[in-house]
């Protein structure tokens, strides 16, 4: 591992053309990565259901509204 005096020093104004792809590639390098035992997978997938669920029912909602506007 480097120490912070070999590591590369980039002005904090400097512009970097990066794709979204590169910055998640970065910050996967540079943020520590969760460790995902049985529990928390069970409760990240939990919580996932959960948004999706919310999420279904909000678009439906929408569409319907819309839709009886459209009823004779």
């Amino acid at each position: 591992m480097p120490t912070p005096t070999e590591l590369p020093t980039l002005d904090p104004h400097a512009y970097l053309p990066l794709s979204v792809a590169q910055v998640r590639l970065l910050l996967q390098a540079v943020l520590p990565q969760p460790v995902l035992d049985l529990p928390a997978t069970l409760e990240l997938i939990a919580y996932q259901q959960r948004r999706k669920r919310t999420a279904y029912q909000s678009h439906r909602k929408r569409i319907l509204t819309r839709l009886e506007g459209l009823r004779w």
